[in-house]
């Protein structure tokens, strides 16, 4: 019989206890930007799952940096609208 696959939401909720000890290492604002980090990778679950990567902290990290993009992106366009 082949091995069990550990489901991707587990393996992400490894990781992040794997991390408790740097989380808590860090200042209280970056705790919660730390926090808000991991929630959006959560929010990207369906991505790691379809990735099957052996290790989940890729795909969350690139999730994590889509996002962070996205909100560049976003207030570019913002500041390109305040200026015309």
């Amino acid at each position: 019989m082949g091995r069990t696959v550990i489901p991707y939401s587990r393996q992400m909720q490894y990781v992040e206890s794997s991390l408790g000890q740097f989380r808590r290492g860090l200042r209280k604002p970056d705790q919660e930007i730390f926090d808000e980090l991991i929630r959006v990778a959560k929010l990207q679950v369906q991505a790691g799952v379809m990735a099957s990567s052996p290790y989940p902290i890729d795909t969350m990290l690139l999730t994590m940096m889509i996002d962070l993009k996205k909100e560049i992106f976003r207030l570019r366009k913002e500041l390109e609208n305040l200026r015309e």
